[in-house]
């Protein structure tokens, strides 16, 4: 069984195609399931329903959003299956808002991605005025460490992203080490995230040395392509799954009405 969990769409304003795309392209490339994942509207900018268009969707859009996730899966339930999910912020102090937000919503998962440091974001071309890159980095993976323990979240996003911009690497740090220990206490699943072999850091997320120790922390870990066009669907998976397996994966984790089961890793990729 293979999975991506992990897709945007047209709504969140910098991605193209239609959700219907994404499964056509998932039932072409051999999935046994296809998360839609969308990035959350914006919500602690203040009152604004559509701060940044580019950056995720419009307030009014996410209840038209799950209708139309809805009727996807169940017209496609004969070809594939459709998982209704959400790519959600995690923005400290905001627990409360977060976990009643999702609690509306007949979600499958909830992938929980830090993007914001108050108002600054990860993929930002400069640091923060008057923070160090040591400094970000500690309140990045703190921030990680928190969306873990909130219990809002099936699955942790895109762990090290930081490094996009080269603010972090993928160095297992004495804090990034704690930051998967929190992970695997909380019991919360990770992705490996493709999109990384996409982009100027040339390394999926997270690297090969955290997952290893994700591994050995017995911490579950599913897959997701990121995928921004239908064309990226399932991208790099077959690299993917060899370094999963290299890294001593042997399950990947799937999540229906967000609970989780464990399937053997594939041999390869479809």
């Amino acid at each position: 069984m293979l999975v991506d969990y992990h897709t945007h769409h047209y709504r969140c304003g910098h991605a193209t195609g239609r959700m219907e795309e994404y499964i056509e392209a998932a039932i072409a490339a051999g999935l046994t399931e296809i998360g839609l994942s969308d990035h959350s509207p914006i919500f602690h900018f203040g009152d604004d329903p559509h701060p940044l268009p580019k950056t995720a969707m419009h307030r009014d859009e996410l209840d038209r959003c799950f209708e139309e996730m809805v009727a996807l899966r169940d017209r496609y339930a004969d070809r594939i299956t459709v998982r209704l999910g959400i790519e959600s912020d995690y923005i400290l102090g905001w627990d409360d808002f977060y976990r009643e937000l999702w609690s509306r919503y007949p979600l499958d998962y909830v992938i929980g991605s830090v993007h914001w440091l108050g108002r600054w974001n990860i993929f930002s071309q400069a640091l923060p005025d008057g923070k160090s890159r040591e400094e970000v980095i500690e309140e990045y993976l703190l921030a990680t460490q928190a969306a873990a323990r909130s219990g809002i979240f099936q699955i942790i996003g895109h762990l090290d992203c930081l490094k996009t911009r080269g603010y972090m690497t993928s160095e297992l740090t004495s804090l990034m080490k704690e930051t998967i220990d929190v992970i695997a206490d909380a019991d919360v699943a990770i992705e490996l995230n493709t999109s990384g072999w996409r982009k100027s850091c040339a390394d999926a997320y997270p690297g090969r040395a955290l997952l290893e120790y994700a591994a050995q922390r017995g911490v579950p870990v599913t897959l997701g392509s990121d995928a921004h066009s239908p064309d990226l669907v399932a991208a790099d998976f077959d690299r993917a799954v060899a370094q999963l397996r290299e890294c001593g994966f042997t399950h990947l984790a799937l999540f229906a009405q967000r609970s989780r089961r464990l399937v053997p890793l594939p041999r390869e990729a479809a």
